[in-house]
């Protein structure tokens, strides 16, 4: 690889992981887990829509006998074979393997992944660790519900709380896309919310404001515990235009909502327009709601934008940055330490737009070094030619040692070809570049989180 000259030697935060969701002792998969995982989206675009549900409802349960037998009857087996031979191009895969040499020498492709998934059992916090001291990461800000920090370090593993769970209290409105991906996550979202009201020692409260109380408590006891921020990842379920909604309609919405809930589901679909409208407007009230919390607790918010997963569900279009344009113009927010995750990908320039106008929204790259490879440096020359030094923050995006490992290298290298060629070009001094290398991989996220690195 390309020597480094100004990113060298200097140490990096994390900005967006998911280290903590293995636990010592756990069985979990190894890294082929990775490749499998992107063939999903294959095999969905292979098999008719109703076997894949059911195939996929068989694998969430658990029930292996049964997901085995249905993989023999579509095909699933050959269809991700295939997928993974047509992965191999694909960065990710590069940088799967890049990590796996990095951590574990060079071992055969067949035994990587039994030994991943055997340092995984032994030691996962270990592993994670020789990666962020391979990789010149200081600490990383991990996105998981809950974190044993007495395992998993706060002064290394900094976690971040979503806020999704406390905006879909009935649940979401039928879903009939393709894909398995978004239900998965309307999952997730609605068993962290049973999780916080167990933590609570509290059930659904039957009113708008005893649930909002709920919220807060909930959410101040999380920031006590060491969390230091707020991510907002619904663009998986919903549209990420946020509209403030007075309490008087979110009232009605909420009504409505619980009234529904009391229902037969065959009951429900009559009025499936107003309940989905329902869902919308209580949950752009909360967003608002948690969003004032934010500003006057000190905390930043992160938000997903862009596209998602290699399988349907995410939408796209409404996964654009600019429709947040309402939420970030609120004056009421104007203090709300924004960050836009992921480059925005394929909306990487409405992301430059919205930082270039609002000075409190900032920028991570996350996920794309290692899913993209020149584009990085693209998006980076256009960042840090245009947008203050105190916007631009460094992040890898996965719970994967092996895939930090890579995808450190990889920024790394992405962020000092762009700094080399602005010095080159006379746009910036070497002292300027240096400095700029400081801020993205570590200063700009110590300042707007208020953390020491």
């Amino acid at each position: 690889m390309t020597a480094l000259r100004y990113t060298e030697g200097i140490p990096a935060i994390d900005h967006h992981s998911h280290a903590g969701y293995v636990r010592p002792g756990q069985s979990v998969a190894g890294v082929g887990h990775y490749l499998r995982e992107n063939a999903l989206g294959h095999v969905e675009g292979h098999i008719p829509h109703a076997s894949y549900q059911y195939y996929m409802a068989s694998v969430e349960s658990g029930d292996d006998a049964g997901a085995s037998a249905l993989a023999d009857q579509f095909g699933i087996s050959e269809l991700i074979a295939r997928s993974e031979l047509f992965q191999q191009t694909t960065v990710h895969a590069v940088a799967l393997k890049e990590g796996c040499e990095a951590l574990y020498g060079p071992i055969s492709p067949k035994a990587v992944d039994a030994v991943s998934r055997q340092a995984r059992i032994d030691d996962p916090v270990g592993l994670y660790d020789k990666a962020l001291l391979l990789s010149g990461t200081a600490s990383v800000l991990t996105d998981i519900p809950e974190i044993d920090a007495t395992a998993w370090p706060h002064e290394r593993y900094k976690p971040i709380a979503r806020i999704d769970p406390y905006l879909f209290p009935f649940g979401h409105p039928a879903w009939t896309g393709r894909g398995t991906d978004a239900p998965r996550f309307r999952r997730i979202f609605l068993r962290v919310l049973q999780r916080q009201l167990e933590l609570e020692g509290t059930t659904l409260p039957g009113t708008l404001d005893g649930y909002k109380d709920f919220v807060l408590a909930s959410l101040t006891r999380r920031k006590a515990e060491g969390f230091v921020g707020l991510k907002i990842a619904s663009a998986y379920v919903r549209t990420l235009e946020f509209v403030r909604t007075d309490v008087e309609t979110a009232t009605r919405a909420w009504s409505r909502l619980r009234a529904e809930a009391d229902q037969p589901f065959a009951g429900r679909e009559a009025e499936a327009g107003l309940t989905a409208a329902a869902h919308k407007e209580l949950a752009d009230h909360l967003a608002f709601f948690i969003a004032e919390w934010a500003v006057e607790v000190g905390l930043p918010m992160q938000i997903h934008t862009g596209f998602g997963h290699t399988e349907p569900g995410l939408r796209i279009s409404t996964a654009n940055p600019l429709l947040l344009e309402e939420l970030l113009g609120d004056p009421a927010l104007n203090a709300l330490q924004v960050i836009l995750i992921h480059g925005g990908f394929p909306y990487s320039a409405n992301l430059t737009a919205l930082a270039q106008m609002n000075a409190n929204v900032h920028l991570d790259f996350s996920w794309m070094p290692y899913l993209h490879h020149h584009a990085v440096g693209r998006l980076l020359e256009e960042w840090l030619e245009l947008l203050p030094a105190d916007r631009v923050m460094f992040g890898t995006d996965t719970g994967s040692p092996e895939i930090h490992v890579a995808a450190t290298r990889r920024a790394r290298l992405s962020l000092d070809g762009v700094l080399h060629s602005g010095v080159t070009d006379g746009l910036w001094t070497p002292r300027q570049a240096t400095w700029l290398a400081e801020r993205v991989l570590h200063q700009n996220l110590c300042d707007v989180y208020g953390i020491a690195l």
